[in-house]
């Protein structure tokens, strides 16, 4: 297995865009911050030496690449069309432009669940001064099955709002089946997909997702400060803009038309110019993660998770109170694996001590987590079990 997955020629020449394995560093952190891809950081490089001492007034090149950038992402999230996809710094910023655009009546309820990321809760909790209630599913498991989802709904049910993958369980949700369910009830399904795009399959209109909202800094191996906001037409027709900005309007190169209207797609969200550095270095690890193929990194990470976990409970941790925070059901499983720790462990002495030994990992709410993307090796994984074995024995 290891020698049929390692000789993929393709995922060989996705590897070797890092130069960090090189060094023997072994980095299964995607899930909080990717490296950067040589690819992205001489595209964004050669932008900035072009504003430096080139032709400095970029304009016609960046259109360009902006319009390139705009269908990679159409294309790795299969939205229908490029005027749905709006540009962001980051997924609050996204789901703000959500929440902030709805006319929102005292009584509405927003379902949410008890283990998403902040970015995925202060955008809907700044909504109940105006009396709207977020209902808090139970997740303290780290499983949100359909059914909890489905039981939370009530005749006041406005919207459901989850992310595609959960950053601490790494639970991959039925998007399919919420979105369905979210048309079945008339209510707007908005995704936070920071731990889904890059990694794993998504699809906007087989989810029937009315907004899809990102950061670039992780599994898309981008920038920080730059990202995506996808919306559906049935939401952006009823999405308001409370704050225009002078490329907001229909044609914004007709700087004296003060009366023109805004435009009727998600660029109108895009009120100044966007973070143009940070669009080609989106533009150029999308076009990475589309060469490589979202399907063949799904199906190489889970392989590096299901072995790594074969490995540690092989090696007893199970035994010795490091149990799977992650589901064993594959159906929902992604690209992070997360084991509970035992209280009297020294958490951030496990992640430093993985890391003096080339391991880079993640402790978030005193678990362990694993995140590993389509350029990790097996080999890399068999070395993660050996080390984590050695140094958990050290510590237990």
């Amino acid at each position: 297995m290891i020698k049929e997955i390692t000789s993929d020629p393709i995922l060989r020449s996705f590897r070797a865009q890092f130069p960090h394995v090189e060094r023997g560093i072994r980095y299964l952190n995607h899930a909080a911050q990717s490296p950067l891809a040589r690819a992205t950081v001489d595209a964004v490089n050669d932008h900035l030496y072009e504003r430096h001492n080139g032709m400095m007034m970029t304009y016609p090149k960046d259109m360009e690449v902006i319009a390139q950038c705009r269908e990679r992402i159409r294309t790795l999230v299969n939205a229908p069309d490029i005027n749905q996809i709006a540009f962001i710094g980051n997924t609050s910023e996204g789901l703000n432009r959500v929440t902030s655009g709805l006319d929102w009546r005292p009584g509405d309820e927003i379902i949410l669940n008890s283990i998403e990321f902040p970015s995925n809760v202060y955008p809907y909790r700044k909504l109940e001064p105006q009396g709207v209630r977020c209902i808090f599913i139970d997740a303290a498991d780290g499983t949100i099955p359909l059914e909890r989802i489905e039981a939370a709904i009530t005749p006041k049910t406005r919207m459901i709002a989850i992310s595609a993958v959960q950053f601490l369980s790494g639970w991959r949700s039925d998007m399919e089946a919420i979105g369905q369910l979210c048309r079945h009830h008339d209510i707007w399904f908005v995704v936070d997909g920071i731990q889904a795009a890059g990694v794993t399959p998504v699809d906007v209109q087989r989810w029937n997702a009315d907004a899809f909202a990102t950061g670039g800094l992780k599994w898309l191996m981008a920038p920080m400060g730059i990202g995506f906001l996808y919306l559906s037409d049935r939401l952006c027709d009823r999405l308001k803009t409370p704050d225009p900005g002078w490329l907001s309007v229909e044609e914004p190169w007709e700087l004296l038309r003060y009366d023109q209207p805004l435009r009727t797609n998600a660029w109108r969200y895009e009120g100044g110019v966007s973070n143009i550095p940070g669009i080609y270095g989106l533009n150029a690890s999308i076009g990475l993660l589309l060469e490589a193929g979202i399907d063949r990194i799904h199906a190489h990470v889970l392989t590096c998770n299901r072995i790594l976990r074969e490995g540690l409970q092989r090696a007893g941790l199970e035994d010795a109170g490091i149990i799977p925070f992650t589901t064993d059901n594959p159906i929902h499983q992604s690209g992070i694996l997360t084991y509970e720790l035992p209280q009297h462990m020294d958490h951030e002495l496990l992640e430093q001590s993985l890391r003096d030994n080339g391991i880079f990992v993640s402790i978030r709410d005193k678990k362990l987590r694993f995140s590993p993307h389509g350029y990790s090796t097996l080999e890399e994984i068999e070395q993660v079990i050996i080390a984590t074995e050695m140094i958990s024995s050290e510590l237990l």
